[in-house]
Parts: C-alpha cells; structure tokens; sequence
C-alpha cells in the first residue's frame, strides 16, 4: 500500500514538473524575436499592348542613283581630259576628246574636217542644182500643158530633177555620218552632275566600248544596303527604314528589293532627293530594317522573360511578390519581346539576367527598385 502511495506522488510530480518545464520553454520561445526575412530588391519593367516592330540594323553606302559610264564610241586616241574626280560638270560639257589613228577606218579629225568641209559644199550645190531643175521641170510641164513642148521633154525635166533630189538626200546623209563621226571624238556629258571617276589619261589609246569617264548625280541618292537572305524575305518595296549617322536620324522607306539567287545575301536601296546629313557619296550609314510587325501584341521587355528548354517564363509582381506565369514568346527583338500568356496591360514585371529570374519562385517578396516604361 505505502509503495502504491510513493509511485503515485512521483508520478504526480513528474507531470507537474514537465507541465511546469513546458510552460518555461513556451515563455522562453515568445521571448525570442524571429527575423522577418528581406525582400528582395528588383528591377521591374512594365507590360505593354502595343505593336511589336523588330528590326535589324545594317551598313549602307550612299550612292548616286543617277549614274552615267560613258565609253569610247570609237578607236583612237585620247588628246585631252579635261575634267578629272570630283569636278562638277554641266550637261553637254566636253570631258575627253579623242583623235583617231592614221590607219584607223573612222580616220582622223584632220581627215574627217577635210571630208565634211568638201561634202557640205557638194550639199550646196547640189541643192542650187535641185532648184534650178525644179524651176526648169515647172516651166517644161507649164509648155506641156500649152501644147508648146512634147510630154517627152516634159518627162525628161522632171527626171533630171527627181534625180538631183536624191542625191542631195544621199550627200546630206552622206554629212550627217561624217559629223557623227566626228563627233565621236569629243566626249560629251549628258546631264548635270560630278565626275565620279576618269579612266584615261592623255595619249591613250582606246577601243570601241571602252569606258572613258563615269559620271553621277548627286541628287536623288540612295542608300545601298546588303541584307542577309534571313531578313530579306521580310522586305518589299514600301517597308520602313531608319537611316542613321552620328546621332542623326532620318525616316524613309524602301524603294528597290533585290533578292539573290540560291538564297544568299540581297540587296536592298533607299531613293533620298539628296545625301542625308549633309555626307558625300560613298560615306557609310547605319540602316535600320522593320524585318517583322505585329500590330496588337502584350510587349515585355526581353529581358523579363525566362527561356527554358520547355517554355518561358514572365515573373509578375502582385502585391509585392513574384507569382510565374508561363507564356508564348511570338517574337523578340533586342529590347523587347511580344508575348502570349495570363498578363494584362500596365502589370509589372521583374527585369534582370536569367540568373537572378532562376532564383524566383512563387510568394518571393519582391520590392521594386524602378519602374521602367
């Protein structure tokens, strides 16, 4: 019975001592602060409906769209040059003349002066022959009609003055060709522009076709642009352009599309009334292509997305914490990005290096360090 009545008091005492020893801990925990976890600090951007454009830039050289090489039309050899690179010239100016070689068909200048002179005056006469004929042939027909002279004296008149016709005809074209080929020696412009290059030197000697002087316009210009085969199947007459030089910016559009053959790299050209900037031809420029559009698109920045080996990732920002939200990447350019998914327009998103969007998850308290728009 006593031994009964001892367990019993221990017992009763060891509850009482773990109830006691309990409440001790349960004071000492409520006494010790826990440190609220930091938020952590991001940079957020901001969702966007808006037409999504991505663009590519290139180099492009200015160039006259108004170019002219003018070659030799005939053998000889060259006597003067009188314009060089550079120098301004008017239509019709004289740029090279040329002389012909001595046993050369065309003959010299000398030879061709010395012709054209003796054919022109055979010209004059014969065309005071062809009016002397004529008025003879108008009175014979006058008789004729008279009963004065036979139709054989008659016909006979107007022979002799319809022979006299032609060959005028032939000795005035007999002219025109020797002129031609005089003027075949003298080497024209044939617009207004500038000397871009000269190809001889006096004492050459030439060939027929063999280019002597380019010449070009300055106004209009065009930009030429060559685009890889990748972006050129998105371009077309008509498609937005930026040209760009040491901060200066000019829209235009294109004019000309070029594509190449078996897939490689085109061309492309931008018409300009004049060089942009105030740059001379064959200066280079930035040219920035629209290689894509679409017209209504949620647009984040490209840095807000998350692309993994399944699917990408936008980190929302709700109440000061980050919640994921798979979406569709349509397209991206190089500071944005059109996306599909769960967004609405004006929420914001977390901005950084794909490191920092890995070590997010749902719940992680953000805190916003810039709203960037």
């Amino acid at each position: 019975m006593i031994r009964r009545i001892v367990l019993a008091v221990l017992v009763i005492a060891v509850v009482v001592g773990a109830v006691r020893l309990v409440k001790y801990r349960k004071q000492q925990l409520a006494s010790i602060r826990v440190a609220e976890v930091a938020a952590v600090p991001v940079v957020t951007g901001q969702v966007l409906r808006a037409p999504f454009v991505d663009s590519r830039r290139y180099y492009g050289v200015l160039a006259s769209d108004r170019q002219a090489v003018i070659r030799a039309r005939t053998i000889g050899q060259v006597t003067h040059v009188f314009k060089r690179e550079s120098m301004p010239v008017k239509a019709g100016e004289v740029l090279v003349e040329l002389d012909g070689l001595p046993d050369s068909p065309s003959g010299t200048r000398a030879m061709l002066t010395e012709s054209i002179g003796n054919v022109r005056r055979a010209v004059s006469d014969m065309a005071l022959a062809v009016k002397n004929l004529q008025r003879i042939y108008d009175r014979d027909r006058m008789l004729y009609e008279r009963g004065a002279v036979s139709k054989q004296v008659m016909e006979q008149s107007e022979s002799r003055w319809k022979e006299a016709r032609i060959q005028l005809f032939n000795l005035k074209n007999e002219l025109a060709g020797l002129r031609e080929k005089l003027a075949f020696f003298t080497v024209r412009a044939p617009f207004d522009g500038r000397v871009a290059t000269v190809s001889v030197d006096e004492g050459d000697v030439v060939n027929m076709s063999q280019p002597l002087v380019t010449i070009q316009n300055d106004t209009p210009c065009k930009v030429v642009v060559t685009v890889a085969s990748g972006d050129l199947a998105a371009l077309q007459p008509g498609t937005p352009a930026v040209v760009e030089s040491q901060g200066h910016r000019l829209d235009c559009r294109l004019t000309r599309v070029y594509p190449a053959a078996d897939g490689g790299a085109g061309t492309v050209e931008i018409v300009l009334d004049q060089p942009p900037f105030g740059l001379p031809l064959g200066a280079s420029v930035g040219v920035r292509l629209e290689t894509r559009r679409i017209d209504d698109a949620l647009v984040v920045p490209v840095n807000a997305v998350l692309t993994g080996v399944e699917r990408a990732m936008v980190f929302a920002v709700v109440n000061g914490k980050v919640h994921p939200v798979p979406v569709s990447v349509l397209a991206e350019s190089d500071t944005a990005a059109a996306v599909d998914g769960d967004l609405q327009p004006g929420q914001a998103v977390v901005r950084g290096s794909d490191s920092l969007l890995m070590r997010l998850a749902d719940g992680t308290a953000v805190t916003p360090a810039k709203e960037a728009r």
